[in-house]
Order: structure tokens, then sequence, then C-alpha cells
């Protein structure tokens, strides 16, 4: 009697921790990319969803501003991790091969103090991709589509 009133105590507590788990990681704070360039530090640390220009190579994979122009925005380095079905699927189909940039949405933990390539300063550890609105792919010499076009710097007026 004692041993199974354990062992369904342990199988409570398992069950609890996992729900918890699952339910901390399913939620993630929708954030606009302008709103991350201004104050990146006040996301260190929290699972966000954010909308942005994917850069990738192989070598390089850098999220950059799809609407606002930042005279001198962070560089986030992206970082991929094990994703489920649906998001790997479009991570392999859109993203993975080549050079290229994408409009995405990604879902994952946003990091700060992180010493990366390119002078990265933060780091978005993607989880899960919501969308890959348009992607194109790139040799390199190619000129980015009209979507994907770096921001101007802004020329102050006399």
């Amino acid at each position: 009697m004692r041993f199974c009133l354990t062992f369904l105590s342990v199988c409570v507590l398992v069950c609890i921790s996992v729900f918890a788990e699952d339910k901390t990681k399913g939620e993630a704070q929708d954030v606009e990319y302008c709103q991350l360039a201004r104050n990146p530090l006040s996301f260190s640390g929290k699972r966000i969803r954010v909308r942005a220009i994917y850069v990738y190579d192989s070598e390089v994979r850098l999220l950059e501003p799809p609407t606002c122009c930042m005279e001198a925005g962070p560089k986030i380095w992206a970082r991929i991790v094990e994703l489920d079905d649906h998001s790997g699927k479009l991570f392999r189909k859109k993203l993975d091969k080549g050079m290229g940039v994408a409009l995405v949405v990604f879902v994952g933990k946003f990091e700060s103090g992180f010493a990366g390539p390119l002078g990265a300063k933060f780091r978005m550890t993607v989880e899960k991709i919501d969308k890959v609105e348009r992607s194109a792919k790139s040799s390199g010499q190619s000129p980015r589509p009209s979507w994907a076009q770096r921001c101007q710097p802004r020329v102050a007026q006399p």
C-alpha cells in the first residue's frame, strides 16, 4: 500500500511539472522589432514573438528590422535550435539552404550579454517559426528584394 501511494505521488508530481513546463514554454510576449531594438535589455531572458527580416547564409544568421529604420540598431544573432515538426519543415523548405533573406515571425528566448559573430551583442534562440511571409534566395551579388531593403540612414535636415 505504501509503495502504491509513493508511486502515485511521484506520478502526480511528474505530471504537474510537465504541465507547468509546457504552459511556460507556450507563452511568448508579442514584441515589435523596433520596440526590441530601442530597448533590448528590457526583453533579456524573456520568451518573445517577433516579426523580422532574417538574413542567412552558411555563417550568418542575423535579424534586421522589417519596417523601422534604426540609426544604429543592435545586431541580433539568430540561433536555431530543435524545432517542432511544422517549424522544422518551414525551416528546411525555405530557410536552410544557401544564402537568402526572409520575412519571418520567430518565437524564442531573447538574450543579452552575448559576444557573437559580426559584433552581435544579442541573441534570439529560435524555438518556433510561426510564419514565413516571404523569402528569397540570393547569390550574394544579386540585390535584395524590395520588401527586404536595408534602411537608409536618415539625413539631418538643415
